[in-house]
């Protein structure tokens, strides 16, 4: 099954996946395929290093390749770097397949397990030996651990679940 997914579309998915500079160096590379990390560092004004940084994380997500050829003049390698928005479609199903098994963990752990909490939002949950090993006191801000009950969270994460694998499908 072949998607066609519109360029401002694949902008925000590749903003979701890489963040605001990878947006910015793959609507550069929609409209100027075959460029050096030099030339994009100088058309945005964006440091080589950062470049470098960001067109990585877009190769290690298939969504650009690069050509590797030799500047005889300047006797060094240059990598001129095009977008394959095709395989964004295929990159964030499986950016949603990690998401799902992340959260099957979660509710795991949750279904299998006693936690205890002490209620406030910055610290951890425990589960009933880690909680034993710290006396039932928070190991972050020393509170008294007690029994969570994780039924909300449960269905909050079945339903995550749910509409990503309706995605998937």
């Amino acid at each position: 099954m072949v998607f066609y997914i519109e360029p401002e579309d694949a902008l925000k998915l590749i903003e979701v996946l890489g963040g605001e500079e990878a947006r910015r160096v793959a609507a550069l590379l929609m409209e100027n395929p075959e460029v050096s990390d030099m030339e994009i560092a100088e058309m945005l004004q964006m440091d080589i290093k950062q470049v470098r940084k960001v067109l990585h994380r877009l190769l290690e997500l298939s969504l650009v390749t690069y050509v590797v050829s030799y500047d005889k003049e300047n006797a060094r390698r240059v990598f001129r770097w095009r977008i394959h928005t095709d395989q964004l479609v295929s990159s964030v199903r499986g950016q949603v397949v990690r998401i799902v098994e992340r959260l099957k963990m979660i509710k795991d752990f949750y279904s299998q397990n006693q936690v205890y909490w002490c209620g406030k939002s910055t610290c951890r949950k425990l589960d009933f030996s880690s909680a034993v090993d710290h006396f039932f006191k928070c190991p972050t801000c020393g509170g008294q651990l007690e029994p969570f009950d994780p039924r909300e969270l449960l269905e909050a994460v079945d339903e995550k679940i749910e509409q990503l694998q309706r995605f998937l499908r």
